[in-house]
């Protein structure tokens, strides 16, 4: 069904074009060069509509290039030098131009309007198949519904079948309860029976345990006096063994804090050599201080005397590996908070890179952080106080 359409719709086509070619020798006797100019933007307009832009881009591309010719002949017939020549050649030029225009056009839209045919076509024929589908399912739900009346049927002869062996089993529960209760009073008189004699044997036994218990009170109270006794030693014992532990320990504490002091002053002296760098003592730290200014070009890359601080500075910090080393940027107050805040990431993790790369440090004891201007050191009202301001700290870890 789809290949006979196709042939209907492509021997229709033929016949259009046939018709046109025949209409395009006739129009220079009956068209005037204005009128095939609009017929052929009226033709292009409809085409487009049609949605030949999507579906036959080609022919509409086509038909306003031949308008756009028999336009500019039409513009050009108007000049001074064309009204010299012969103005009849001329006219059926333009005529020529805007009916080849005016035919791709409507070529262009018969063939969306076949596009849109088929695809009708094809939309009407998934409707068909999903009304057919519609109807195999009800058939199959009809089926369902009969077997479902079946079941029922069943079922209720069941149900029925059911109460009846509900009922012979309550006959039977009956006559069980009341065996039960037959028995539980037959039990009941022999447990009575059976308490009595229990109750004249645990009287005996009760002097017997009493005279066990008073003996036994008498050597855990003996036992209890001792165990105190060894309890107050070991505790005497263990007191002075914790007051000398702990003595210990404030004497390892002590030279600890001495052998930490002795090295923290070493790393400072060692710090202090490196070129152009400012270094404290912070809290469980040391900090060297190394100016923007002497570190970075202007777009914030390792300058040459950057490059010669940080070897120093690498060299200082390959003495001491156990030590993990936290680098922090830091800017003025010029710019955004944003802004600020990213210089000093780069510029800190530029530090970093180089520090791993040329100076072999370990990766994983170097981190690097960007505070912005949050934390500033001098005024930033003047230039001296903002270079002040603008650096990267090298914080090396010295607590536990």
């Amino acid at each position: 069904m789809n290949s006979s359409f196709t042939r209907k719709m492509q021997a229709l086509f033929l016949l259009f074009l046939g018709s046109s070619l025949v209409f395009l020798s006739k129009a220079s006797a009956a068209t005037t060069p204005t009128m095939i100019i609009e017929e052929a933007k009226f033709a292009i307009d409809q085409a487009r509509r049609a949605g030949a832009d999507k579906e036959a881009l080609d022919d509409l591309v086509a038909a306003r290039s031949w308008l756009s010719q028999a336009e500019k002949e039409y513009e050009a017939k108007k000049g001074f030098l064309a009204r010299l020549t012969s103005s009849e050649a001329k006219d059926r030029e333009i005529i020529y131009l805007g009916t080849m225009a005016k035919l791709k056009a409507q070529t262009a839209e018969a063939k969306a309007k076949k596009v849109s045919v088929l695809t009708s076509l094809k939309d009407s024929r998934r409707e068909l198949s999903d009304y057919q589908n519609a109807v195999e399912v009800m058939k199959k739900k009809l089926a369902e519904v009969e077997k479902a009346r079946e079941i029922q049927a069943k079922a209720e002869e069941e149900r029925k079948a059911l109460e009846e062996v509900r009922r012979k089993a309550a006959e039977l529960e009956e006559q069980k309860k009341r065996e039960l209760l037959e028995a539980q009073r037959r039990a009941a008189e022999l447990e009575a029976l059976k308490q009595k004699e229990i109750q004249a044997s645990r009287l005996e036994e009760s002097a017997r345990l009493a005279q066990k218990e008073r003996e036994l009170a008498e050597a855990k109270l003996k036992a209890e006096q001792m165990a105190a006794q060894q309890a107050r030693e070991a505790a005497e014992l263990k007191a002075k063994e914790e007051r000398l532990t702990i003595e210990r320990e404030k004497l390892v504490v002590l030279q600890k804090k001495a052998e930490a002091l002795a090295r923290e002053k070493t790393m400072l002296s060692e710090a202090g050599k490196i070129p152009r760098a400012v270094v404290k003592a912070g809290d469980q730290e040391i900090v060297i201080t190394l100016l923007a200014i002497n570190l970075f070009t202007p777009s914030t890359e390792i300058s040459e005397s950057g490059q010669e601080i940080l070897d120093q500075v690498g060299t200082f910090l390959k003495k001491y590996p156990e030590h993990k080393i936290v680098l922090r940027g830091h800017t003025d107050s010029t710019g955004s908070e944003s802004a600020n805040r990213a210089i000093s990431e780069k510029r800190a993790a530029k530090v970093r890179d180089y520090l791993v790369a040329y100076q072999n440090l370990n990766p994983s004891r170097v981190t690097s952080e960007g505070l912005g201007p949050s934390q500033p050191v001098a005024s930033n009202a003047t230039e001296a106080g903002r270079a002040l301001n603008r650096r990267v700290e090298i914080a090396v870890q010295t607590g536990e």
